[in-house]
């Protein structure tokens, strides 16, 4: 944690490899001035109900939709969140982490402490979950592992695929999350799959009607 004199200053991600980066653990989260889709992104993020987004690995997208998740849960009242991977262990990589602290678990730790005491946790972070984060306010950040059934049971605010294009029974889990969530954001690298197969139909309907879809 970071102390009360020592606060952050804008958003922060965690990178594993920073010792052989010989870089700081928690660079800031870059901008749209060294990233500049991500205020398009972002824009995406707030309009669009039903989103696939295909990526490579190093543009953040994961860490973005992450963080549009973790605002969703921290300014607005009883809203669930559930994220879907295709492992366990990827699971608590994006929530709370296990040895590495989490991505939103990271989101919300590096912000400056009055915005945390304004926007309190249920209880301390400590005392949560490996795989999820739950707000005084009754919002809840929960993720779960690949399973066409696993969002079924909820009616969440907002579902988030990660990796869509390598998580088992994908099509299944967003027909499901379709007819239960009020938002839908899927993001993934390339490999074939009924995702690539919908990013593909898209672009070619784009280049077609030269429209963006």
């Amino acid at each position: 944690m970071i102390g009360d004199d020592d606060e952050p200053a804008g958003v922060h991600t965690f990178d594993e490899k920073w010792r052989e980066k010989a870089t700081e653990p928690y660079p800031r989260f870059p901008g749209p001035e060294r990233l500049p889709y991500l205020r398009w992104l972002f824009s995406l993020f707030q309009r669009e109900t039903r989103l696939f987004i295909p990526k490579s690995r190093e543009m953040m997208v994961s860490w973005c939709a992450i963080g549009y998740a973790v605002w969703s849960c921290q300014f607005f009242l009883k809203t669930r969140v559930i994220v879907q991977t295709q492992k366990e262990e990827k699971v608590f990589d994006l929530i709370k982490g296990k040895d590495a602290p989490g991505y939103a678990r990271t989101l919300y730790e590096r912000q400056p402490k009055w915005l945390q005491q304004r926007y309190p946790l249920a209880r301390p972070m400590e005392l949560q979950s490996q795989g999820e984060i739950t707000w005084a306010n009754g919002s809840v950040l929960m993720g779960v592992p690949k399973g066409a059934d696993q969002i079924r049971q909820y009616h969440p605010t907002l579902v988030v695929f990660d990796e869509a294009a390598h998580l088992d029974e994908f099509e299944a889990a967003y027909g499901n999350a379709d007819l239960v969530a009020s938002q839908v954001i899927a993001v993934s690298s390339a490999g074939p799959s009924w995702f690539g197969d919908i990013c593909e139909q898209a672009m070619e309907q784009s280049k077609a009607t030269g429209r963006y879809h």
